[in-house]
């Protein structure tokens, strides 16, 4: 009985050992603080400023990079090397495709520009365009051309992500999760776009979508948005101090499920001067990332 309890005793103390180290690594393991980058921040901007005057801009209000839509030929390069001089990295290109048109419609430019990205934390956005929302004529090619686009990323080391989009054939992002699981490619996946998400699948609970899916969101965009709202400007794309979603809850839950990737902030359709709105959504961003 004693040599027993004897055993017991020491298996007891090596397995609390086990616990305190390993309760002791979480403890010490570096909290995700994700990444902030402006993203259509351009569109509206009452200034009209340049590549260049934007990228100084946001680096001065200490955004961690940028968005912009996939840059084909030579504009590339000196749009890159331009960001590249503000050290602001770009962290999302998004591209249109023609899914009616297949894999022979696709511009030979989007591969040869997803090539010269080799090295940039990037995630190229596809927008999934020419059928209506959901139609099944448009499942085939759509595979067949994100299943290219994923041996591309692979060979630059970069991500292709759906960037569902109201009106795109891939409106909803349910509707994405079931392509990219067509296509089962490990460098394609999926975006979680908030304001499309909301005008979309609004009357859905979004938590329990990133938990089932979190392995295949590659690209997040946020911006402070009214729930049930149908407009974007005003609505459901905002700077982050307006609205009453919880974009602090948002964030905890990408935490929780593992998602690593930077954030996008969205200021599509948002007037006025750039640097204003933008200046008011960092400083709640930074409070959000705490």
């Amino acid at each position: 009985m004693t040599r027993h309890l004897s055993t017991f005793c020491i298996t007891a103390t090596l397995f609390a050992g086990a616990i305190t180290q390993t309760t002791r690594a979480e403890d010490t393991a570096p909290r995700w603080t994700p990444k902030l980058y402006g993203f259509c921040m351009e569109v509206s901007d009452a200034k009209k400023r340049t590549l260049p005057q934007q990228a100084e801009m946001l680096a001065e209000l200490g955004f961690d990079g940028v968005g912009y839509p996939l840059w084909l030929g030579d504009s590339l390069d000196a749009n890159l090397r331009t960001l590249d001089e503000a050290k602001l990295p770009v962290y999302h290109l998004y591209a249109r495709i023609n899914v009616q048109q297949g894999v022979k419609g696709l511009d030979p430019r989007v591969s040869e520009a997803i090539g010269k990205l080799k090295g940039r934390p990037v995630t190229i956005c596809a927008l999934m365009q020419g059928f209506p929302p959901g139609d099944p004529r448009g499942q085939e090619p759509a595979v067949a051309i994100l299943r290219q686009l994923g041996d591309v990323a692979a060979e630059a080391d970069v991500y292709i992500s759906i960037y569902h989009h109201k009106g795109d054939w891939t409106e909803s992002m349910l509707h994405a999760i079931k392509v990219i699981e067509k296509v089962n490619h490990p460098r394609v996946g999926v975006n979680f776009n908030l304001c499309h998400w909301l005008m979309v699948d609004g009357d859905k609970d979004y938590r329990p979508v990133l938990r089932k899916n979190a392995a295949k969101i590659f690209a997040v965009t946020i911006n402070g948005a009214q729930i049930g709202s149908k407009t974007w400007a005003n609505g459901l794309i905002q700077p982050l101090d307006r609205g009453d979603f919880d974009n602090r809850e948002l964030i905890e839950l990408l935490r929780e499920i593992g998602y690593r990737g930077p954030v996008g902030l969205m200021c599509y359709g948002i007037t006025g001067d750039a640097r204003e709105h933008l200046q008011r959504s960092i400083g709640v961003w930074k409070k959000i990332r705490q």
